[in-house]
């Protein structure tokens, strides 16, 4: 089994513990990599309509037509035992899922429409980096509820 995660930007020292803490725990359960793709631009400076679409052909030219889900705020809302079904049904489908997770300003609108799924964690915001975080998280929690696993020690 094989999880992609696609993401624009990098994370931030200060996450990168959170994130090589749960991209560990996972390693027994699946292959996980997490590629990271330039961001569009300077949210500051530039069109926000150009920094997604620019986001949105980097994340395009990695997916190589692939099937994917999308990390969306508009997206549905799962408990963890949806999402550990989720991840379950998909690896039924397929050896390998990949995930998208949007930069800072969001999604590109084309994205948002070729994703084979869109979930949301919450009606809030997050970055994208706490939004790898959290995803790497429900992933873990994912496979050890499939597997009847006690998730705390």
């Amino acid at each position: 089994m094989r999880i992609e995660i696609l993401v624009p930007g990098k994370i931030s020292k200060h996450l990168l513990d959170a994130e090589n803490y749960y991209l560990e725990k996972i390693s027994r359960f699946a292959d996980v990599s997490v590629e990271f793709v330039p961001l569009g631009g300077d949210v500051n400076t530039e069109n926000p309509k150009v920094i997604l679409s620019k986001e949105a052909e980097a994340i395009f030219k990695k997916l190589k037509d692939r099937r994917y889900i999308l990390i969306d705020l508009w997206g549905k809302q799962l408990t963890s035992e949806d999402f550990s079904n989720l991840l379950d049904k998909q690896f039924q489908i397929s050896s390998e899922i990949v995930f998208v997770i949007g930069g800072p300003l969001g999604v590109d609108e084309e994205l948002r429409k070729k994703a084979a799924e869109r979930i949301s964690f919450s009606k809030m915001t997050f970055t994208h980096e706490m939004c790898l975080v959290i995803l790497l998280e429900q992933i873990f929690r994912g496979f050890k509820i499939l597997r009847n696993e006690k998730y705390h020690y």
